[in-house]
């Protein structure tokens, strides 16, 4: 009987413990103060940004009642053109919340970011596949690519995964390279996530073919895209999934794998919301921060 107890309470006391284990997707409690902060500043990229894109389709906002696209953004969102000056509306704000890639959280300086549905913001955990919000890096083009084209793209693929590696999440192995030293000059634009990637590689790629030139230049992913499609550029490089039309008059490859991560100021005391929570927010449905606190309660 005395062990057949103990066998009881090792049971319970496991129990317990796995209850406080902060598992995906588990309800968070109240969070002391969280009601000072008052109304909730949303800071949002600009419409046809590939990061806006990606978050209202992965966070669940990008459709209307009737299944249409319409991304449902709050109308009071402040609004702004790449993830550096949202970092920077975040840190001068302390009820803002807003989104970044991951390859600028070095830049967080007075900003923090929160865990989703029980999940830290890490590339670790975005390899992995836990972290809910990710996102692919594409470079896509019209029509047959030239042997230059072709070249740089193999680099990107091979032996460019070794600076992917640095801030991303890479596709594929590194490979030794070695360039056909083609020369001509290779034009890509889009994304403001991915032109700082894309820039790094191009500064390699040029050192290992000296009779190239790769000019980068960055938009956003849809203006990417439509260059791409209409001519204007080599190369569209998108921070999202192509769009059906997108991939119907495009061929694409897959770069790097991104993820996208909240950050909220640091006199924000909360350290992680939900999936639902962030749709929420970014909708405007929570317009006051301490409205989670009481969502939490009920």
């Amino acid at each position: 009987m005395r062990n057949r107890k103990r066998i009881l309470l090792l049971l319970l006391a496991v129990a317990l413990t796995l209850s406080g284990c902060g598992a995906a997707g588990e309800s968070l409690t109240a969070v002391d103060g969280l009601e000072t902060l008052g109304g909730v500043q949303v800071v949002s990229r600009e419409e046809g940004s590939g990061t806006r894109s990606a978050f209202a389709e992965l966070v669940g906002f990008d459709e209307s009642a009737d299944g249409e696209s319409a991304d449902a953004t709050v109308d009071t969102a402040l609004v702004v053109t790449d993830g550096s000056a949202v970092i920077a509306a975040v840190e001068a704000d302390p009820s803002a919340v807003g989104y970044v890639s991951m390859g600028s959280l070095d830049a967080l300086d007075g900003a923090k970011t929160l865990a989703v549905d029980g999940v830290e913001a890490t590339l670790g955990n975005v390899k992995n596949g836990s972290y809910p919000l990710s996102r692919p890096f594409c470079l896509a083009w019209s029509g047959s690519l030239s042997e230059l084209e072709q070249d740089f793209l193999t680099y990107v693929l091979g032996k460019g995964q070794d600076i992917v590696a640095q801030s991303y999440v890479t596709v594929a192995d590194s490979t030794t390279f070695l360039s056909g030293k083609q020369s001509g000059t290779i034009t890509v634009h889009g994304s403001t996530s991915a032109a700082p990637l894309l820039e790094e590689l191009a500064e390699e790629y040029m050192t290992l073919n000296p009779n190239a030139t790769v000019e980068v230049t960055a938009s956003d992913s849809t203006t990417g895209l439509n260059d791409a499609m209409q001519g204007r550029c080599d190369f569209g490089m998108a921070s999202r999934e192509l769009k059906d039309y997108e991939a119907e008059l495009l061929d694409c490859e897959i770069i790097a794998r991104d993820g996208i991560a909240v950050i909220v100021n640091d006199e924000n005391p909360l350290d992680a919301v939900t999936l639902e929570e962030l749709q929420g927010l970014f909708t405007g449905t929570i317009a006051d921060w301490n409205t989670i606190n009481t969502e939490r309660e009920n």
